[in-house]
C-alpha cells in the first residue's frame, strides 16, 4: 500500500497567476490597465510534485469531513432547497446578504488548519475510510504536505511563508474546515444562534457565504464574531448588503426577500462576464453542443423561483447562446418537467458498463453518424466517443511561459544534459532521442530510443552506467 505513494521524476510545484477579471469593471477595458493595477490569483500546481501522491490520499480521507459540517453548501444550488422550506413568515423584515472572505487560502494559518482538520477528524473517525491509518499518522501527512510550502516561479525557488497553496488537493477541505471552526465559536454558540437570523439559514461555498438579516449594521457583527476568533488576526470579510430591494448576487443566482417574506431568486452572470461559451461553429460534434446548451436553460430552470424569474434567467441564457452562434436556441430548452422538447429523452441501458469506449478523432457529423450506425446495426460492444483536435490556442497559447519546459536543476548554464538537447531543455518528456556516446567502451555508439520520463533522467542514467558498467545498479544496455 504505501508503495503507491512513492514518487519519482518529480518537479517542484509552480506558481502561476490568474488574473481576476471579475474585479475589473464592466466598462473598462482591460488590456488598457497597467499589470500594476490587476489583481490576480495566484495558483501554485502541485501535478507532478513530491507530496502530490500523498495529498490525493489526505484528500480521500478529509473531504467526507465537509458533510458533517452544518453550513458547508455542497453544490452552488443547495441553498435554494433551503429556502424553499422556510416559512414566509419568519422572513418578515430580513434581508439577504452576501459575505466573501478575502483571500481565505493564503490567510489561514497551517498549523491552524492541521489541528482543526485533526479534531474534526477525531470526532468522525468511526464515520470515514482511513485505509488503516491511525491520527497520528493523519498528523504526520499533513505536515508534510501543508508544511513543505516551496515552489519555483521564473527559475528561482521561494517558500510560502504563511496560508496554504491554492493548486494542492488538500487545500479547499483544509480552508473550509479551518473557517468553520471559526464559526462554531462564533455565531453557531447557542445563546447567539437561536436569537439570530442565522439560525434559520446560513451556507457557505468555501469562501463564499450568505444568510438573513435586518440591516448591514447586524451584517458586519455576524462577520466580525467569525474574525474575532481568528487569533493571527487574517480574516477579513467583503460584505454585500442590500440598500434598497435589489437583488443580492450568491454563487450563480441572484436573491431578494419580498415584502411578505417570500424569496425570490433567479439566474446571475456577473457584468463583467464575457459570454464565451463552446460556440456553435466550433469544432464538436452536435450532440455536445446540444447538451452544453440545454445544460444552460436546464440551470436556468431550476434557479427561478417564478415565471417572472424564469423569464429572466432564460433571456440570459438566449442572449449567451445567439451570442455564441446557437441557431433557434429554444430549441434546446427543456420543459418544465425537466425534458427535453425537441427530442425524447433517451435512456441508456443498463449494460453500458459492459461497452468498450472507443475514442476516435471527430472531423464531421456525418461521418460520426455512419459510425454509429454501423455500430448500432451490427450490435457491436462499442461505445464511440469523439474528441475534437487541438484548438489554436491550445497549440500556440501557454498558461505558464516561464515555467514551462524549464532545467530540472533550474539551472541550465551549469547543466550537463540542456547543452546537448537541440530543440528544448532536459525536462522534456515523451521525447525520441539519438545519442552518440563516447563514454562507452567501443567508443562512439550511437543509441536512439524513447523517454517517457524527462530525458534528464534518462541520459544521466546512462552516464552513471557508462562511467561504472561493472556495477551492479546499471544492465549492460543501459540506453536500449
Amino acid at each position: 500500500f504505501a508503495q503507491l505513494f512513492y514518487s519519482h521524476n518529480t518537479a517542484l510545484p509552480t506558481l502561476y497567476t490568474l488574473v481576476k477579471t471579475h474585479k475589473v469593471p464592466a466598462d473598462v477595458d482591460i488590456s488598457t490597465k497597467r499589470l500594476e493595477e490587476l489583481k490576480v490569483r495566484p495558483i501554485v500546481s502541485c501535478s507532478g510534485s513530491p507530496s502530490e501522491k500523498l495529498a490525493t490520499l489526505l484528500t480521500r480521507i478529509i473531504t467526507p469531513l465537509l458533510d458533517y459540517i452544518p453550513c458547508h453548501l455542497k453544490n452552488i444550488h443547495e441553498h435554494l432547497e433551503t429556502f424553499r422550506s422556510i416559512n414566509p413568515s419568519e422572513l418578515s423584515g430580513l434581508k439577504f446578504y452576501t459575505a466573501d472572505v478575502s483571500a481565505l487560502f493564503t490567510n489561514v494559518s497551517v498549523s491552524s488548519c492541521i489541528q482543526d482538520v485533526l479534531e474534526l477528524a477525531a470526532e468522525q473517525w468511526s464515520n470515514i475510510q482511513t485505509y488503516g491509518l491511525k491520527l497520528i499518522d493523519l498528523h504526520r501527512m499533513l505536515e508534510v504536505v501543508l508544511g513543505n510550502s516551496f515552489f519555483k516561479f521564473n527559475g528561482r525557488l521561494y517558500n510560502q511563508i504563511y496560508g496554504v497553496f491554492i493548486g494542492c488537493a488538500v487545500s479547499p477541505p483544509c480552508a473550509i474546515i479551518r473557517l468553520y471552526k471559526l464559526e462554531k465559536e462564533s455565531i453557531y454558540v447557542d445563546s447567539y444562534y437561536t436569537n439570530s437570523p442565522v439560525h434559520l439559514f446560513y451556507g457557505r461555498y468555501v469562501d463564499d457565504s450568505g444568510s438573513f438579516a435586518t440591516s448591514k449594521l447586524e451584517t458586519t457583527s455576524n462577520c466580525k464574531k467569525i474574525s474575532d476568533m481568528d487569533t493571527e488576526g487574517r480574516i477579513k470579510w467583503e460584505v454585500e448588503f442590500p440598500e434598497t430591494d435589489e437583488y443580492v448576487p450568491f454563487l450563480d443566482t441572484e436573491v431578494r426577500v419580498e415584502a411578505g417574506g417570500s424569496i425570490s431568486n433567479r439566474y446571475y452572470r456577473k457584468p463583467q462576464n464575457k459570454g464565451i461559451t463552446l460556440n456553435f461553429t466550433s469544432h464538436h460534434q452536435l450532440s455536445t453542443k446540444a447538451a452544453v446548451a440545454k445544460n444552460y436553460y436546464k440551470t436556468a430552470l431550476e434557479v427561478s423561483s417564478g415565471p417572472t424569474e424564469l423569464q429572466h434567467s432564460m433571456g440570459l441564457v438566449d442572449k449567451l447562446l445567439k451570442q455564441n452562434g446557437y441557431p433557434n436556441p429554444r430549441s434546446f430548452a427543456p420543459d418544465n418537467n425537466g425534458s427535453q422538447n425537441s427530442k425524447k429523452k433517451r435512456t441508456r441501458g443498463n449494460n453500458i458498463n459492459a461497452l468498450t469506449t472507443l475514442t476516435l478523432p471527430y472531423t464531421t457529423e456525418k461521418d460520426a453518424n455512419r459510425i454509429r450506425n454501423f455500430i448500432r446495426r451490427n450490435k457491436m460492444p462499442i461505445r464511440p466517443i469523439f474528441t475534437p483536435g487541438k484548438s489554436l490556442k491550445q497549440t500556440f497559447c501557454k498558461s505558464r511561459p516561464l515555467d514551462s519546459n524549464n532545467c530540472v536543476l533550474s539551472n541550465p548554464e551549469r547543466c550537463t544534459i540542456c547543452p546537448i538537447i537541440t530543440n528544448g531543455t532536459c525536462s522534456i518528456r515523451g521525447a525520441v532521442y539519438q545519442i552518440t556516446c563516447k563514454l562507452c567502451t567501443a567508443r562512439d555508439v550511437v543509441y536512439q530510443g524513447e523517454a517517457d520520463r524527462p530525458v534528464f533522467y534518462r541520459l544521466k542514467e546512462h552516464v552513471r552506467a557508462a562511467t561504472n558498467p561493472t556495477s551492479a545498479s546499471y544492465s549492460n544496455n543501459a540506453m536500449g
